[in-house]
């Protein structure tokens, strides 16, 4: 959960007197905008069925493979399902099927707000008023799935592994902690080197919970390949490395009936099968194999759902409108590389993309561009700087592209026939700026070498659209081509930055924060399995993103994002792809769910078995 203003507090109790750091207020909750939408007595969010039955089973699919169950670590490559889905991606799952989970958090978040969390293996929350801690109370039932309390010293463990063993993103994430005391068995205090960053109690808050007892003795850097004990709904009952994982809700699960957990986590089974080919996955999908399905590709959504199932209705396909913000997805350029260390080159390869034939051709028209890291959002930049942007940006200004202060950023527009020639025009005066020529049909440097690169992917979707942008490409005589490996390896190369280009997905929130060092920052550049894939290091970028970290109301963040994204575009750091408003998932219909909208679009935590609508979509499919 990311959160940057002023942290409101849901109840207002007596103060706390503490000489300190002045009054103290409990909580239940913590949001950073306005108040929390639930009262501290909330039975149950309200997009649940707090009566869901439980039981049955549901069968979902994957991509890849695993090795571990360590997801916290650079080595191996985790199974899905371990951690809170409110951790993995800002606002909530977002994903449409991401159910389960072995690890709780002292937070949890709402799939109807932004920024806010509740209090979950927390009873309640105490900051002070000088904001320079914060401290987290367990609750007494809270278990691990060997029935050991989970405790502070749990929690303070897991901070201290972490930061000494785990991902070395994890030190910039949390730098501005001083340090984790235990004060008793259920009360762990983080203390924060300054009070200005506004993110620090959510994002401890939303630490997952290790057990100290199952890891002591471990060495936490190699993949971890024993089921571990969790605090959460569902244990690993039993898994096949590489291929599947059987979850089995715990039937003794602590939180049941705590208001952030009922109706919530209704299967007694998660099967998640691992297919290598997404092809493979949606043949299995069809054949009945598989449960439920998030569709990302747009060509399948427009024809694949076409099977006699679906005629039949005994197969739903539905599309769920979010409004979560949609932040960007592009192709990185690694700036690491000398290649794309010009921003002119860079510029030059982005404007060659030519989305509207993409978009008619490849795409059926489902999508538009995406034209900001912060679209679907008022923190997306746009027309000219005003005062509040300008006044961030002035002191940068000999240093920065001058369209900043004078042009508009914007992406070439084309008639979709896949002649762009306007742009290969521009293209290449950007490029002989940049010191290349056309000699033998090849763009060549002033040794005569070619520029050579390849674009990373480890999912055959994605082959479809980069292949002809690949093409288009070596029309200006670079020799690009694509580089298709297994997420393994794949994520192996981007840890490392051994790469060129890659697909990347920078997600946002309501209120963008601590991330934003990870994705931009100078230190995240040099930190191995970092979310810098680009290699950003610029003042600049570094001064904006801190401005940001600080910002202690919603207007002085609106100028800082905007300005941030401002730079970000027109250093042209990748090349802005394309994105939409709305989730498309497929159910055999054996699914009962709560039909009131939420912000995430999908909220498949709290949906269950239907026993009647089971029977017969088992009997259709022949089970």
């Amino acid at each position: 959960m990311r959160a940057i203003v002023y942290l409101f507090l849901l109840l207002l109790p007596p103060l706390v007197a503490r000489a300190d750091s002045g009054p103290v207020t409990k909580s239940s909750a913590l949001t950073v905008l306005g108040t929390p939408a639930l009262s501290p007595d909330f039975p149950y969010f309200p997009y649940v069925n707090p009566n869901a039955p439980k039981g049955g089973s549901v069968n979902l699919a994957t991509l890849g493979t695993f090795d571990s169950f360590n997801p916290f670590i650079l080595r191996g490559t985790a199974a899905f399902g371990l951690v809170n889905p409110w951790l993995v991606l800002p606002g909530g799952s977002g994903s449409g099927t991401t159910v389960g989970h072995v690890w709780e958090s002292l937070l949890t978040g709402s799939a109807d707000e932004g920024s806010t969390a509740y209090g979950h293996l927390a009873e309640s929350i105490e900051l002070p008023a000088d904001k320079m801690w914060v401290a987290f109370n367990l609750r007494p039932e809270a278990r691990f799935s060997d029935g050991t309390p989970v405790t502070a010293e749990d929690v303070a463990w897991t901070y201290r592994t972490l930061l000494a063993h785990g991902r070395p993103s994890m030190k910039i994430q949390y730098a501005d902690v001083a340090d984790v005391a235990v004060e008793g068995p259920r009360r762990v205090v983080f203390h924060f080197r300054s009070n200005q960053n506004r993110d620090l109690p959510l994002m401890v808050g939303g630490l997952s919970v290790l057990p100290k007892h199952f890891f002591e003795g471990r060495d936490f850097e190699r993949p971890l390949t024993d089921a571990p004990i969790g605090s959460g709904p569902y244990r690993v009952a039993s898994f096949d490395l590489g291929r599947s994982i059987t979850y089995q809700r715990d039937p003794n699960w602590w939180a049941a009936n705590m208001p952030t957990g009922k109706g919530t986590n209704n299967f007694d089974q998660v099967r998640v099968a691992y297919f290598r080919d997404g092809t493979v996955s949606m043949e299995a999908f069809k054949a009945g194999q598989i449960d439920i399905r998030s569709e990302n590709v747009s060509k399948n959504w427009a024809t694949a759902y076409e099977f006699p199932a679906v005629k039949a209705g005994q197969v739903i396909k539905r599309s769920f409108s979010h409004h979560l913000p949609n932040g960007i997805q592009g192709y990185a350029m690694n700036t690491r590389r000398p290649v794309f260390a010009d921003r002119r080159v860079r510029q030059a390869i982005a404007i060659m993309f030519d989305f509207e034939w993409s978009n008619k051709a490849l795409f059926f028209g489902a999508y538009t561009r995406t034209t900001s890291f912060f679209s679907n959002s008022d923190l997306a930049s746009s027309g000219l700087p005003d005062a509040g942007e300008l006044a961030l940006l002035e002191p940068f200004k000999a240093k920065l592209p001058a369209e900043i202060f004078a042009t508009p950023f914007s992406v070439p527009v084309t008639d979709g026939s896949g002649n762009n020639r306007e742009q290969m025009r521009q293209a290449l005066a950007l490029l002989k700026e940049a010191g290349w020529t056309i000699k033998d049909r090849k763009l060549v440097d002033a040794n005569g070498q070619q520029m050579s690169f390849a674009i990373l992917l480890d999912e055959p979707s994605l082959e479809r659209p980069t292949l002809p942008y690949t093409e288009t490409l070596q029309k200006l005589g670079i020799d690009a081509r694509v580089r298709m490996v297994d997420p393994a390896q794949y994520q192996r190369l981007t840890d490392n930055f051994d790469f060129d280009m890659t697909m990347m997905v920078y997600p946002q929130s309501d209120v963008p924060g601590n991330e934003l060092r990870d994705y931009f920052s100078c230190a995240a550049a040099k930190a191995q399995g970092s979310s810098n894939v680009a290699g950003v290091c610029d003042p600049a970028v570094d001064t904006l993103v801190e401005k940001i970290v600080t910002a202690q109301t919603r207007p002085p963040l609106r100028d800082a994002t905007r300005a941030l994204d401002r730079v970000l575009l027109q250093n042209w750091y990748l090349v802005p792809n394309w994105g939409n408003l709305e989730f498309h998932v497929a159910w055999w219909n054996r699914f009962g769910w709560s039909d009131k909208p939420v912000r995430e679009g999908i909220n498949f935590d709290s949906w269950w078995v239907d026993p009647a609508k089971a029977l017969a979509s088992d009997a259709a499919r022949g089970r």
